[in-house]
């Protein structure tokens, strides 16, 4: 029988089980992470100061995020001024993905964090900007990021947070309980992990069944466990689980390469 390969992906869960499949392996994929997206009142009072010029420096974090930022924007009726402003202030990216909604509008950031793309990356780049005494807008994703809010409080610039969308479980959180099961049951191969709400609400959803310790423990065993990056990894870490499989290009084509390679490597039982 071909390796089974347990997915957490929910953005973009038929792309990641079609790569799995054309290496040979059938795909089970059970989405993790569910997302809501802010009501306009609750990004307004920073919108409004990014469209007053009230801020020296606009954070984007994720492509996901600006472009709700815009729709919301857009249903308080801000949505030129918006525009506007991310075309006249600096703008520092998190990666290539805000980097392609912003080059849509014409906009070139002034500063880009360099690969993996991570909070770390961002804050050194920002570090080289003298920001005391100064506001930053800055859209967040899922959460809040505590690293760069105190990396920017610690050279005195003044945060100014909007959040457009929050993680939250998936409502029907039954397929979830399913393949916390399964993995207990060494049911999976691997397990392929791409971002870090996926592995916080794996455990969460595991620490209601009372089933932690028993999924630490398979995923410290036979299942082979796969991160897309750096982020992901940490997670698992926190949560005592080693990753077997990390690319060296935080992508999902690299993942599933690295995963074949891996498997290819391990004897078989």
């Amino acid at each position: 029988m071909p390796p089974c390969v347990l997915l957490l992906e929910s953005r973009y869960p038929e792309a990641l089980a079609g790569l799995v499949r054309q290496a040979g392996w059938e795909a089970v994929c059970v989405p993790a992470v569910g997302e809501v997206e802010a009501e306009p009142e609750e990004v307004r009072a920073p919108l409004e100061r990014l469209c007053r010029r009230e801020v020296a420096l606009v954070v984007l974090q994720t492509g996901v995020g600006t472009e709700r930022l815009s729709r919301l924007a857009e249903r308080l009726g801000l949505a030129d001024e918006f525009l506007r402003a991310l075309r006249e202030l600096p703008v520092a990216v998190r990666g290539p993905k805000p980097t392609a909604v912003l080059h849509r509008w014409g906009v070139r950031p002034a500063i880009a964090a360099p690969s993996p793309y991570t909070t770390t990356e961002l804050c050194q780049a920002l570090a080289n900007v003298d920001l005391a005494g100064r506001a930053v807008f800055v859209q967040h994703y899922g959460q809040i990021n505590a690293p760069l809010r105190a990396a920017l409080l610690q050279g005195g610039a003044t945060p100014v947070d909007a959040l457009p969308y929050r993680w939250a479980l998936p409502e029907d959180v039954g397929p979830l309980q399913e393949a916390v099961r399964a993995l207990v049951e060494g049911v999976f191969t691997a397990l392929l992990v791409t971002s870090r709400p996926q592995v916080l609400h794996l455990f969460q959803v595991a620490a209601d069944m009372g089933l932690v310790e028993a999924l630490r423990q398979c995923l410290n065993g036979t299942v082979a466990v796969a991160a897309v990056g750096p982020v992901a990894r940490g997670a698992l870490a926190e949560q005592g689980v080693p990753v077997a499989v990390e690319p060296e290009r935080p992508k999902m084509a690299p993942l599933v390469q690295a995963l074949r390679a891996h498997l290819a490597a391990v004897p078989a039982e």
